[in-house]
């Protein structure tokens, strides 16, 4: 940690050639006011949009011309700028992204331009079923926290935006300490952290606490385990029905995620999967059917997704309520559950194997506090019992159920009765 608070990871890779580089901020919509409402989101696009030395096609331009990937995105709990380059490249990696992170002008017109991009892309996600559905999800398990609001902001609050507040946003968010550098590959860290020094903003010691800062502390969900079970509808012309059923979750850093990871697998999580085996191949009545959850640092949800036409809706989900009462009820077999770590083993070291994606979870990971290895994870689902896989079922079925179906739907009765 450098004396500003401003963090640095990294992980060398023996053999490989690239040199990937991320700024990741502790700056994401569970933080933002209803006034501010798409400020992260808003302020990622901008800081693309020029620099004191660079104009907007000289940031794309410069790592093109090496044949590199520039990019960021915005999630609920943090944001990324990322760049991969070849590792001779990577003093320009580190200058164009800190660059962007210190020295952005974000002048008046270049934000009017980015709003008018912005609203498109609203409307885009809009036209997106299964994003709508799992917003509504969001909304209504998640009310209560920024959790709970779309990350891309509403068109109200896009509009609303002044350039003042974009600008007072990105000084007191992006300040050092709520910085981490993070990269992989091919990397000389003690050469990273001395390029960082070179640029004041991100080196300057801290200022006195309070002086500056946002206060991070973060809004629980209300409530999220009471209520009825509700359903939300969104019509649309569509030819099927996009459906969602969602339940409240644990957060990442709770010891059930665990067996809840390897419930999805058991009861959705790919083709040998319980809900695919007995909704697609025995009745036909879906292309697919999957179960996953969706993880915050102390929230999330659970969640069964499938597209059908609107006549079957009430079916399957007398289906997908079945499936999990009878894990509920009689567990699962321990061939379940072996291939469902098999599984879960396999896909965790595929998806962090690569140097771009090491990168970004040991960024993730200083930025959120989460100290345990890929090691440690494995081990953490390699414990779970049987007997875990079944509590955890149980405990979901007394939690609150919200179902939503985005297109043609079918009649609310028959939806309630399915869900009773």
């Amino acid at each position: 940690m450098l004396p500003s608070g401003l963090r640095v990871v990294t992980e060398r890779m023996p053999g490989s050639h690239t040199f990937n580089l991320g700024f990741f901020a502790a700056v994401g919509s569970r933080w933002e006011t209803e006034r501010l409402h798409g400020a992260s989101h808003f302020l990622e696009h901008v800081l693309f949009k020029g620099t004191k030395r660079r104009t907007p096609e000289q940031i794309s331009a410069e790592i093109e011309a090496v044949g590199g990937e520039l990019n960021a995105y915005t999630a609920k709990e943090h944001t990324c700028f990322y760049a991969r380059v070849l590792a001779r490249d990577a003093d320009l990696a580190i200058d164009v992204l800190a660059d962007m992170i210190t020295s952005s002008t974000l002048r008046s017109a270049e934000i009017e331009s980015e709003r008018a991009v912005i609203l498109d892309e609203i409307a885009m996600h809009a036209d997106d079923p299964g994003e709508v559905a799992h917003e509504l999800i969001a909304g209504e398990l998640l009310a209560g926290s920024g959790l709970g609001k779309p990350v891309i902001g509403s068109p109200d609050s896009i509009r609303a935006l002044r350039r003042d507040q974009i600008l007072g946003y990105w000084r007191r968010r992006y300040t050092p300490e709520r910085l981490v550098v993070s990269a992989s590959g091919r990397v000389d860290h003690d050469r990273l952290v001395a390029r960082l020094a070179e640029y004041e903003s991100l080196t300057a010691p801290r200022e006195p606490s309070g002086s500056r800062s946002l206060s991070l502390s973060k809004s629980k969900p209300e409530s999220p385990n009471a209520g009825d079970p509700l359903v939300i509808t969104k019509a649309r012309r569509f030819e099927q029905s996009t459906v969602v059923l969602a339940r409240p979750g644990p957060g990442l850093f709770d010891p059930d995620r665990f067996p809840i990871g390897l419930l999805s697998i058991i009861v959705g999580g790919g083709m040998a999967s319980r809900l695919f085996v007995e909704v697609r191949e025995r009745r036909g009545l879906t292309y697919g059917i999957e179960a996953g959850e969706t993880s915050y640092s102390d929230a999330g949800l659970w969640s069964v997704d499938w597209q059908c036409a609107p006549d079957r809706v009430p079916e399957i989900l007398i289906l997908v309520r079945q499936c999990l009462a009878d894990i509920a009820e009689h567990g699962v077999t321990p061939d379940e559950l072996a291939r469902a770590k098999g599984q879960m083993r396999g896909q965790t070291v595929l998806s962090f194997e690569g140097p771009q994606s090491r990168m970004s979870r040991i960024g993730v990971a200083e930025l959120l506090g989460d100290t345990r290895s890929v090691s440690d994870l494995l081990a953490d689902y390699d414990a779970v019992t049987g007997e875990d896989v079944r509590r955890i079922a149980s405990d979901l079925l007394g939690r609150r159920q919200v179902l939503a179906v985005v297109g043609p739907t079918p009649g609310l009765r028959a939806l309630r009765r399915a869900l009773a």
